[in-house]
C-alpha cells in the first residue's frame, strides 16, 4: 500500500510541474533553428528540440537528444537514432546514454518519477503547440 501512495504523490508532485517543464522546454533552445533533412539531402521542415524518455535509476525521465554544438556554432548534436548527415547520409548516433550525459551537464532532464506514461507523452512533444 506504501508503494501505491508514493507512486500517487510522485504523480501529483511531476503534475503540478508539468507548466513549469513546458515552460523551460519551450525556451530551451529559444531562437534556434535546425534543419530537417531527408534521405537526399532535401530540407523538409526544422526541429530545435527532439526528445526521448527512458527509465534511469528507477526514476522516469524526458531528455532532449538534439544540442547545439558548444564547438562548432551554428552546427548540432543530433543523439537520436536514424540521424542523417548534411547530405542525406545515415548516421547510426541512437546513443541515449550520450543524449542523457549531455542533457544532464546543461540541466535540461525534465523528471517524471514513476510515471513512465507522462514521460514519454512529454517527450513526444505534449508541451509544443500543436
Amino acid at each position: 500500500m506504501a508503494e501505491k501512495n508514493n507512486q500517487k504523490v510522485d504523480q501529483i508532485r511531476t503534475a503540478g510541474k508539468y507548466d513549469e517543464y513546458a515552460d523551460r522546454a519551450i525556451k530551451m533552445r529559444e531562437g534556434m533553428v535546425r534543419p530537417n533533412l531527408d534521405k537526399f539531402g532535401k530540407r523538409i521542415g526544422e526541429s530545435s528540440v527532439k526528445m526521448t524518455s527512458a527509465n534511469i535509476d528507477d526514476r522516469n525521465v524526458a531528455f532532449p537528444t538534439l544540442f547545439p554544438d558548444k564547438e562548432k556554432p551554428g552546427r548540432w548534436r543530433d543523439y537520436s537514432p536514424d540521424v542523417r548527415d548534411e547530405k542525406g547520409e545515415s548516421i547510426n548516433r541512437g546513443d541515449v546514454f550520450g543524449a542523457y550525459d549531455e542533457a544532464r551537464q546543461r540541466g535540461e532532464v525534465f523528471e517524471f518519477g514513476q510515471d513512465e506514461k507522462e514521460a514519454k507523452k512529454f517527450a513526444k512533444g505534449s508541451w509544443k503547440d500543436k
